[in-house]
């Protein structure tokens, strides 16, 4: 039997704890409240941290850790790769053929009279809301950086940083909390399994 990454198992609790936090946001408040309550913390700090966080999370992260592995641990790449790419079909294939219609915030809420924060800078998209990319894109590669690093602080704290990137795409308007609550499973799900079933030839 294959023994759990300590890593991996702090990175899971926090993500079962985000989930569990997301869910009972959504139960509390319908979809206007979940984005008005966000839209109301904006400042200029917070501005300049999610769009960094969501830049991070969408390339910049992910192609650091190719090189890294391509140069330091070169049986992490096909892992790696593989799950990334079955990470972007799933999103891809929910957002622009079972979920095409599912419109994001600002669309969503256009005939509502209400004058929404954007933060400067930020290019707003209107479809293909369910599931989020950049969430799934960040829990996909942020465990893998815990796993390089295989610390349990590791696990927490690139954990945290992935939940900074999903809470980013609520912020800046791109999301609702549930696209970022599926797109952060989708993203988990995708590196345990390429994880675990190359655990042999990575282990070392």
């Amino acid at each position: 039997m294959k023994r759990l990454n300590g890593a991996w198992i702090a990175y899971c609790v926090v993500f079962l704890l985000f989930e569990i936090i997301v869910a009972r946001y959504i139960a509390a408040f319908d979809r206007f409240d979940q984005m008005r309550i966000v839209n109301n913390w904006h400042a200029y700090h917070l501005d300049y941290l999610f769009r960094v966080l969501t830049f991070a999370g969408e390339l910049l992260i992910p192609v650091l850790v190719i090189l890294l592995f391509f140069y330091k641990r070169r049986a992490w790449v096909k892992p790696f790769l593989f799950s990334y790419a079955l990470s972007t079909l799933i999103v891809q294939g929910l957002k622009h053929f079972v979920f095409a219609s599912a419109l994001r915030p600002y669309a969503y809420f256009k005939a509502v009279d209400i004058p929404w924060y954007l933060v400067p800078g930020v290019e707003i998209h209107e479809q293909n809301s369910f599931p989020s990319g950049h969430t799934a894109a960040a829990w996909f590669c942020f465990m893998w950086i815990a796993l390089y690093v295989n610390k349990r602080w590791a696990g927490v704290l690139m954990a945290l940083l992935a939940c900074g990137v999903g809470i980013s795409r609520v912020y800046l308007f791109q999301h609702f909390p549930v696209d970022v609550a599926f797109g952060a499973f989708i993203g988990i799900t995708c590196s345990s399994v390429f994880y675990y079933s190359y655990h042999e030839n990575i282990a070392a």
